[in-house]
């Protein structure tokens, strides 16, 4: 439910509204970059585009306080329909369907639902209705200085709404609007007597009077009193799955914890990522000395795999296996073309999730009796339960800035200064991009701005790697990796990856996040460019 309720949130925030990059940027040479590294940058600050909402506030106030009373007994549409989610009971419009794009339900007038093979299209509708968990986040009505007003909710510990307009952004030559985003958004945050809170979002198009169609949800929503029983609260699912026998761990391998999930390797097999005890990460990667093998150890936020098999049907070669302390260990193994993958997917009860991936490359053999040894390897630690580490736990990354060479070139960047290696530039309509490239070996640096809206969540720190706070940010977090999708000609291993966010307000809506990267990059270079990093020209009025 809360992975489900956690693509539901995505796709509603998702909904609310787009920013793009600003005008003048090369399109063609910034999807080349995208393809390398496979990600998106998107949201900027500065003179560039400040998209926040800041007129809502006095326009808001005076529809809020103009509109006319409704009446006591306000009727809701005809043949209005009651629906149960997340913990609350409400009606929803007639001609309002049910479709969901996330796992969870979501309500909304005509609804435009792709087929598979439409990847470009998301599931959507001009005015919808959907609840999930409020995640801890503000109203965002609040945030844009619009009222909130307190209301009684049958069976809720208390309940407050309040409302935003998405379209009312400064910059508005830059806002791009999507599927499902209306001009019209309402939240009620519904508080129930086990501490959790609902929010209950609906976004609506064209209505003539978005208020009191809102208000009229709102005065139908009450706590459910007799939710529905969980399917299977006690079962994962796993219990209908063949077993796979683990084995005995060769005294001969080596013996390892890896954020509280207990492992073992064979002795030559090491790791391969830079990402091992000296530079705690959220990976890790074990090599066989011949390359034609590797462990990968992940800490992850979901598991996928049974619950495929559960919604798709049995999976061929999926198996299950007894580990002490877990409620979920299933192993999928495929073998083609001269491959083997293995991959073991366990959650310590009540605690975190890891995958534990067993991969053979060019014909590799003996990787079953390796697989069964590495499962019988696996436990927990009491470690297994503290879930991320508080961002004052993390090593400081201050005792490992370097000063940068002298004959390194400043650079300044919507504020930001830093110094960068002479080779590193900026090619025309690069926009926030610094790269050196040659036939042997690349680097690049690219640095994102963001000012997020008020109904998007805030920028989210890393719970690993090192605490990094330059002059102008409030807090922050760099790491220390490995791309696997980039390798070095000479040596064969997979280039190095840098990466720091630091937030420039303390409620993580300002940041900046810094990527650093290629077969050329090296550690050194990273904590170089960082030590010159000062943010204090972004936070400057």
């Amino acid at each position: 439910m809360k992975e489900q309720s956690d693509s539901l949130v995505t796709l509603i925030h998702d909904a609310a509204g787009q920013v793009g990059p600003v005008a003048g940027i090369d399109g063609e040479m910034m999807a080349r970059r995208a393809i390398r590294h496979e990600r998106t940058r998107r949201g900027v600050i500065g003179g560039a585009v400040a998209a926040a909402l800041v007129v809502l506030g006095a326009a808001g106030v005076a529809w809020f306080t103009e509109r006319p009373a409704l009446p006591a007994l306000l009727p809701w549409v005809q043949a209005s329909s009651e629906v149960r989610s997340d913990g609350l009971v409400f009606e929803v419009p007639d001609g309002y369907e049910e479709f969901n794009p996330g796992g969870d339900p979501m309500w909304g007038a005509d609804p435009v639902v792709p087929d598979e093979d439409d990847m470009e299209e998301v599931a959507h509708a001009a005015s919808w209705v959907a609840a999930a968990p409020a995640e801890d986040e503000p109203l965002a009505g609040e945030l844009a200085g619009n009222p909130v007003t307190e209301v009684d909710v049958p069976g809720a510990v208390a309940a407050r709404w309040s409302w935003y307009a998405p379209q009312y952004v400064s910059g508005t030559d830059y806002w791009q609007r999507g599927p499902g985003d209306g001009d019209f958004v309402g939240e009620l945050d519904v508080e129930l007597d086990t501490g959790a809170v609902t929010r209950l979002t609906m976004s609506l198009t064209d209505d003539e009077t978005p208020q009191d169609t809102f208000e009229r949800l709102v005065r139908t929503v009450r706590v459910d009193a007799d939710p529905a029983e969980p399917e299977d609260q006690g079962s994962t699912g796993q219990e209908d799955l063949p077993l796979l026998e683990p084995a005995d761990v060769p005294e001969s391998w080596e013996r390892g914890e890896f954020h509280g999930l207990a492992y073992a390797a064979p002795e030559d097999w090491a790791p391969a990522d830079g990402a091992g005890a000296e530079h705690p990460s959220d990976t890790l990667l074990l090599r066989r000395s011949d390359g034609k093998a590797e462990l990968q150890l992940a800490v992850v936020e979901r598991l996928e795999y049974l619950e495929l098999n559960r919604e798709a049907g049995p999976l061929p070669d999926f198996y299950g296996f007894e580990l002490a302390g877990a409620d979920v260990s299933t192993v999928l193994v495929e073998q083609s073309d001269g491959e083997y993958r293995a991959y073991v997917e366990v959650r310590a009860t009540g605690g975190s999730s890891y995958t534990v991936n067993l991969f053979g490359f060019d014909g590799a053999t003996g990787l079953d009796d390796d697989l069964a040894a590495v499962l019988g390897s696996l436990g927990f630690t009491g470690a297994s339960k503290d879930g991320a580490p508080a961002y004052d736990e993390l090593d400081p990354a201050a005792p490992l800035l370097q000063d940068p060479p002298s004959d390194w070139e400043p650079a300044t960047f919507e504020g930001l200064d830093l110094v960068l290696p002479r080779e590193l530039k900026s090619p025309e309509g690069m926009w926030g991009i610094w790269s050196s490239d040659s036939e042997d070996s690349w680097e690049e640096l690219a640095i994102t701005l963001w000012d997020v809206e008020g109904y998007d969540q805030p920028i989210d720190l890393a719970a690993y790697g090192y605490r990094y706070e330059p002059s102008g940010t409030t807090r922050g977090v760099a790491t220390v990796g490995t791309d696997t999708d980039t390798v070095d000609t000479d040596t064969g291993e997979p280039g190095f990856l840098g990466t720091a966010t630091v937030h420039l307000t303390a409620d993580g809506r300002k940041a900046v996040e810094i990527r650093y990267e290629g077969s050329g990059a090296t550690e050194e270079r990273w904590w170089q460019i960082l030590a010159s990093l000062d943010a204090a020209g972004l936070t400057s009025p």
